[in-house]
């Protein structure tokens, strides 16, 4: 039987057209009409919101996501440690090891190589090898990314229409998507817009879906689909996936502290939702320990995920100062040859040393440690003009909010993505103090200003909805 009806012919030349303009494949257009078809005839009904989300789903995002692929292929090489996952995923499609690269006879963990990256990217890219038998390319580096950000994308989505919060879900699937492709390249960080996505969906489940009414199956769906979520991650930005652990903690206290009545197996739930939120912190560990026992290779020596210290020793070079530190890793690297020039680069004593130089420094110079920090926060709200978003934000939502008081007195939905949103603005803020403002590692809050200026407009809308509905209900 066909699942995909096919192409009527009235529609060919429109179909090639649109074939032609978007770069799409096949097996994606043949039930183009036909879904079309399916979602106007439910425009008019109750099913018009998922109707009109599927519309935009495949006429703007579908699109948009295989324009993203075709991008990848006209990148520069623009990340060294990218070069290196390339010769793993093809270690890896000639003896089935992950995240190694071959030596002559011999397998060695790819940290030997090149060690302080997380292991997400190579790892996804020697699966990748393995399955399919094809070496993986530059190329594939940023196609990982889009992948990567559509996928989150897609689930943040639809997690939070299950939230009864479509408006937000139509933000997500169209600016959202803008937002995601306008960084591309053949390094990491564009895919951690994606990684800002799924480290979302545990935190706002927990704390949102309670208040939607769903039932307990759809609860526990998104919660296992969350901490998953949560744990891939951590495989591919350490650092957000520690923001997710953190914001996840949290939305478990506050939900337990919301529940009514506060009973002992409420307590024991939301104590064992927490340890699992825990575990998801040594997910890279484990994976490479489980690599390690497969092809009997031993630890690297060398770090095998990512090293803060290094960041924040050189992060108080990112603005003047008055220890002359600058922001690159020959600053750090020669710092730790003049205290013992016998230590590896990126070794575990490398990071020792650097830990005890930051705190030093920090317990030494408060105030002037201070005061970079604080150069770098101001540098930081200027990035999108967000002092200015946040302010706005926060303003409007506020008085609306304290407006519709009456109609809806108790902790919201929307409460609960504003909530969320504000906690992680505050730690990509704190990741820019400490470490760099540059829209490397700042880019993914765009995700959480987008997703509070939605909320606040839906806020605003009803509130002016309220308004003119009272004084006709007063009237009759």
């Amino acid at each position: 039987m066909d699942l995909i009806p096919c192409e009527p012919a009235s529609d060919a030349g429109l179909v090639r057209s649109f074939r032609k303009s978007a770069g799409l494949p096949p097996i994606y257009l043949v039930g183009v009409s036909e879904i079309l078809r399916t979602l106007v005839a439910h425009a008019g009904t109750k099913y018009w919101p998922v109707a009109g989300l599927l519309l935009v789903f495949v006429l703007f995002t579908v699109p948009h996501f295989v324009r993203s692929l075709d991008a990848a292929d006209g990148l520069e090489p623009s990340w060294n440690s990218s070069l290196i996952w390339v010769e793993s995923s093809d270690c890896a499609r000639a003896t089935g090891a992950f995240l190694a690269i071959c030596q002559g006879d011999r397998v060695i963990p790819i940290a030997d190589v090149s060690a302080g990256d997380d292991p997400g990217q190579p790892l996804a890219l020697d699966i990748y090898s393995i399955l399919t038998g094809n070496a993986a390319s530059l190329a594939d580096v940023s196609k990982l990314n889009s992948t990567i950000n559509y996928i989150g994308l897609v689930l943040l989505a639809m997690l939070l229409f299950t939230l009864r919060l479509p408006f937000l879900s139509l933000l997500i699937l169209t600016f959202g998507v803008v937002i995601s492709d306008r960084f591309q390249s053949t390094g990491p960080h564009p895919g951690h817009f994606g990684v800002a996505c799924l480290v979302t969906l545990l935190p706002l489940a927990v704390l949102g879906m309670p208040l939607a009414h769903v039932s307990r199956r759809v609860f526990r769906s998104w919660v296992v689909v969350g901490i998953a979520a949560l744990a891939v991650a951590m495989l591919f930005r350490e650092a957000i996936g520690f923001m997710g652990v953190v914001c996840s903690l949290l939305a478990t206290g506050l939900s337990y502290f919301l529940s009514n009545p506060k009973s002992r197996r409420s307590a024991l739930v939301h104590a064992g939702l927490a340890f699992v939120i825990v575990l998801t912190v040594w997910t890279p560990y484990s994976i490479l320990r489980l690599r390690d026992a497969i092809y009997h290779t031993s630890p690297s020596a060398r770090m095998e995920q990512h090293g803060t210290w290094h960041n924040l020793y050189i992060g108080l070079g990112a603005v003047e100062n008055p220890f002359g530190i600058v922001w690159i890793d020959s600053y750090a690297i020669e710092a730790v040859k003049k205290i013992d020039p016998s230590v590896p680069y990126l070794s575990n004593a490398y990071f020792v040393i650097l830990r005890r130089e930051y705190f030093q420094m920090v317990l030494q110079h408060p105030v002037e440690v201070a005061a970079i920090y604080f150069k770098k926060l101001v540098i930081a709200l200027k990035n999108y003009h967000m002092w200015l978003q946040i302010s706005i934000v926060a303003a409007l939502f506020l008085f609306a909010r304290r407006k519709l008081r009456a109609e809806s007195p108790g902790w919201g939905g929307d409460d609960s993505v504003l909530a969320i949103c504000a906690v992680f603005i505050a730690a990509f803020l704190g990741q820019a103090v400490l470490f760099h403002y540059t829209e490397l590692y700042l880019f993914p809050v765009k995700l959480f200003l987008l997703l509070g200026a939605g909320v606040t407009f839906e806020t605003v809308v009803r509130l002016v909805a309220v308004s003119i509905r009272r004084p006709k209900l007063q009237d009759a």
